[in-house]
């Protein structure tokens, strides 16, 4: 994979907190190198026979990804079977981990007498350094369980004796639970994933004030969630060739701009509240 060397004077300002119309390949490449702090896409997997959900050219993809994000940035990725294997397999000297995202509402329901129900998607982990990472704590029951004894063999090292103890906070597994996007309310795209979703892999990989690429954001959720977390953001949407329920046409950047109207408006209540 050719990696390009950020040397120019591009500016992030004619893009950031914008939803720009476009082919994601070119609009990227008016971004400065090394600018983006994370980025966060649900990329078309390929897995249906509509023209918005053909696979992006990783190739192309990938070498444009490398250029922009920064040295310690996160390129998380949603996907499923076949397509996170090429993704994995695209860019396996970056590709660090997944995560599984199990789904309150299971899918595949037209092959349900030759085919298991599909609950989960995955969730791809890149990056070239350690990134900014967030753990989001859960609440479990507190323990001691006194001093643990020395520990001479193990796949990583000896172990001193040391008090083994918790107030209850769990660290995160490689298993996260939402609900999908219907739960929460208005569906726009076919696809669309949960705000909750993407607020909470905000949160885990970025701090306030990054900036957040999603250079396929068909309705904006991932947008949507960059806002309520304080993030700034840039969308990127071809726009072209989609409809919704029953072929009717939808404009989807109209759709991501209302959205995150709203979230703007609703940031800034929970800011206001809070001082």
């Amino acid at each position: 994979m050719k990696v390009i060397k950020a040397e120019d004077t591009r500016s992030l300002e004619p893009f950031r907190d914008r939803i720009i119309e476009g082919d994601c390949l070119e609009v990227m490449k008016g971004i400065p190198g090394e600018s983006i702090d994370m980025i966060l896409c649900d990329l078309p997997y390929g897995t249906t026979q509509n023209k918005w959900d053909s696979i992006i050219d990783l190739d192309l993809l990938f070498t444009e990804y490398m250029r922009i994000i920064k040295p310690h940035g996160a390129i998380v990725l949603t996907s499923s079977g076949l397509f996170t294997a090429k993704l994995m397999l695209h860019a396996p000297e970056i590709y660090k981990y997944k995560l599984i995202w199990v789904k309150s509402k299971a899918t595949n329901f037209l092959n349900a007498k030759k085919q298991p129900l599909r609950k989960y998607e995955d969730i791809c982990v890149f990056y070239k350094a350690q990134p900014t990472y967030n753990p989001q704590m859960s609440e479990g029951e507190a323990y001691d369980k006194g001093v643990r004894k020395d520990q001479l063999t193990g796949s990583y090292g000896d172990f001193s004796p040391r008090h083994v103890k918790s107030d209850g906070s769990r660290y995160p597994t490689d298993i996260v639970y939402f609900k999908t996007a219907e739960s929460e309310g208005a569906v726009y795209h076919p696809t669309q994933k949960p705000v909750e979703l993407g607020r909470y892999l905000i949160r885990t990989y970025t701090n306030p004030g990054d900036i957040v690429l999603d250079n396929a954001c068909g309705s904006g959720s991932f947008c949507v969630a960059a806002v309520l977390e304080g993030r700034s953001f840039i969308g990127i949407e071809k726009n072209e060739d989609v409809a919704l329920f029953k072929k009717r046409p939808v404009d989807y950047i109209d759709i991501c701009n209302q959205r995150i109207k709203e979230a703007k408006q609703t940031f800034e209540a929970e800011q206001q509240a809070i001082s």
